[in-house]
């Protein structure tokens, strides 16, 4: 147990940063949310001793700590806790002793930290992140150190009761106010606040001209990284750079003011966004290159005029990562990772890509039009491209490389000739990019892996064909052919009598309504009054819309009659032509035209 005597902090602050608890031997230590979904279970499920560490991301929950039991965050600047009720502390620390909790954001609460009673108890790390009441409240009979924290942007930073509230190497910025106490209990807001940092809080604000409390503070703009991205790192020619006391666990050097100086700072570099990618490989390729670049991480123990870091980026084909264990760069002599250096380009030269072959398309329709015929077909997952094949006495005669699309009008063909058509997938190797940065010291922190990007490059590797379907070109004619426009309802809302929901439903009639009946006498119903109502919705955005949303059912049962299985036949198409009956009967007696057009 450490006394919190006021002569004893004011004489030996240097070893009241260096009598933070170690972890016990035969402590067992609980990863969230490895082993626990929630911060809170890790910490119910916790003995005396134990210590509940949590992974980045972001929790929203309220904790109450326990006696005998640390939480910490693996990064300060990424793992993020906030409040599921904002009405109360995020974290409570009631009637315990000997607890750290470090390494976290708190933000958005309206009291972040609340001791009530509690004993040596050491706040440590935590960036407090816009508190609208208090960061760090602690009542009269509570011993706490802060040491190493951020206080940003709070209405009331800490709020205590009593001087065994120990602040040190603190950085407040932009907060109301820093430090007071409540109305009553009179705690001088100079006692036991020890070389901490201060810039621009309004009660320490006087004409424009900033000031500090307590011992050894500092006053100027700490240099924050990226206060927008979370990223609270120092930049070089920060006036809060071994400014602190004690040392700091990163470089052994003298302590920062803030999250990342002191005993327990989390060493891990702040991840850089995504790098960008470009094509550089020759005009006539191989051999191919991809130029990576990225923005700097600007934090002073990696960007530094005097002992910079670097950077390394990774690399993968045809899969996102990671792993990132690409292998052919530079002719296979560059795996990755690669060192970079301190610059913030670099060129993955003499690569060799190659992708795997994609899946088989399946051709849908090939409808004939004048001099033309539309297909469409079913997308491959993997596919970047499709080649459309066609001829007259074999599909080898013409190809096309149509895109990343899955219809394609082919041009140029004769009236009254059978062509062949067919499809296939097409993949073309993709790289998959990602770049750390590493601090100076001599244990080379590495920062998680930045977003990737991606860049396709390389020769395409072509899957099987689809199968095979023919159609004739011919004159297209509206049938029956109307004054005017010539259009029936699907053609109205569909914009043209090519498009591949026309062409689906005239199919439909001259495969399974036309060669009955009772699907003649639809037909012949429809061409009765199908005409007034195109043209009650053709000069409508607005009904045309509606009757395409309306469309997409019949559409869809339409292309499923004409590629399911025989079996399946006699009972979709008494589905379908009801469904269409059914509709066609609704909407006429309403007056609102809704079925398609069956030219």
């Amino acid at each position: 147990m450490r006394s919190h005597s006021t002569a004893w902090v004011r004489i030996f602050p240097a070893l009241l940063l260096a009598a933070l608890p170690a972890t016990q031997v035969g402590a067992v230590e609980h990863l969230v949310p490895e082993d626990f979904d929630t911060i809170q279970a890790a910490i119910d499920a916790s003995a005396d001793g134990d210590v509940v560490t949590v992974a980045t991301g972001s929790y929203t929950e309220n904790l109450t700590l326990k006696s005998g039991v640390d939480v910490r965050g693996r990064e300060a600047a990424r793992t993020f806790l906030l409040p599921s009720d904002v009405t109360i502390p995020v974290v409570l620390a009631s009637d315990i002793d000997d607890v750290t909790f470090g390494n976290f954001t708190v933000a958005e609460a309206q009291i972040g930290v609340d001791v009530i009673g509690g004993t040596n108890l050491q706040i440590v790390s935590i960036i407090f992140d816009t508190a609208t009441q208090f960061g760090l409240r602690a009542d009269i009979d509570s011993t706490v150190d802060s040491l190493n924290n951020v206080f940003w942007e709070n209405a009331v930073a800490i709020r205590r009761s009593t001087i065994d509230v120990q602040v040190t190497n603190t950085a407040f910025i932009r907060n109301v106010v820093t430090i007071t106490s409540p109305i009553g209990i009179p705690v001088s807001r100079d006692a036991n606040v020890d070389n901490c940092g201060f810039f621009t809080n309004a009660d320490l604000n006087v004409a424009g001209v900033d000031s500090g409390l307590g011992d050894n503070f500092v006053v100027g703009d700490p240099l924050f990284v990226d206060t927008e991205e979370g990223d609270f790192h120092l930049r070089e020619g920060s006036p809060f750079i071994d400014t602190g006391i004690g040392v700091d666990s990163i470089d052994n050097s003298i302590a920062d003011i803030g999250a990342y100086g002191g005993q327990l700072a989390d060493p891990m570099p702040f991840p850089l966004s995504a790098p960008t990618l470009s094509d550089v490989s020759d005009a006539s390729p191989p051999p191919y290159g991809i130029e990576v670049s990225w923005s700097a991480n600007l934090a002073y123990r990696v960007t530094s005029s005097l002992n910079p870091g670097s950077y390394r980026v990774y690399y993968v084909q045809n899969e996102s990562g990671p792993p990132y264990n690409g292998t052919d760069a530079g002719n296979g002599t560059l795996p990755s990772p690669v060192e970079a250096g301190t610059a913030t380009t670099f060129i993955l030269d003499n690569l060799q890509p190659a992708a795997p072959a994609p899946g088989t398309p399946q051709l849908l329709s090939a409808g004939a039009l004048n001099q033309s015929v539309a297909l469409t077909w079913s997308a491959v997952s993997e596919a970047t491209a499709y080649r459309v094949y066609w001829g007259t006495t074999s599909i080898d005669e013409n190809s096309s490389d149509v895109g990343d699309v899955t219809t394609f009008t082919v041009t140029g063909l004769a009236n009254g000739t059978t062509y062949l058509f067919a499809v296939s997938a097409l993949q073309k190797p993709v790289y998959h990019v990602s770049v750390t940065s590493l601090d100076h010291t001599q244990n080379r922190n590495e920062s998680d892996f930045s977003p990737e990007d991606t860049l396709a490059i390389g020769p395409s590797e072509e899957g099987a064909r689809s199968n095979a379907l023919s159609a004739s070109p011919a004159i297209t004619i509206a049938y029956p052919d109307l004054p005017d426009k010539g259009c029936f309802i699907a053609t109205a809302a569909f914009g043209a009598d090519w498009e591949a929901e026309v062409l689906a439903l005239r199919e439909f009639r001259d495969r399974y309504l036309e060669t009955n009946r009772p699907g003649r006498a639809f037909v012949a119903w429809y061409y009765r009054h199908g005409p007034a109502a195109a043209r009650a919705i053709e000069g409508s955005n607005a009904a045309r819309a509606v009757v395409r949303w309306i469309l997409y059912l019949p559409v869809a049962l339409a292309l499923v009659l004409m590629h399911a299985s025989n079996a399946s036949l006699g009972a979709l198409t008494l589905l379908s032509g009801s469904l269409l009956v059914s509709i066609g009967y609704r909407r006429r007696a309403s007056r609102v035209p809704t079925w398609g057009r069956l030219v």
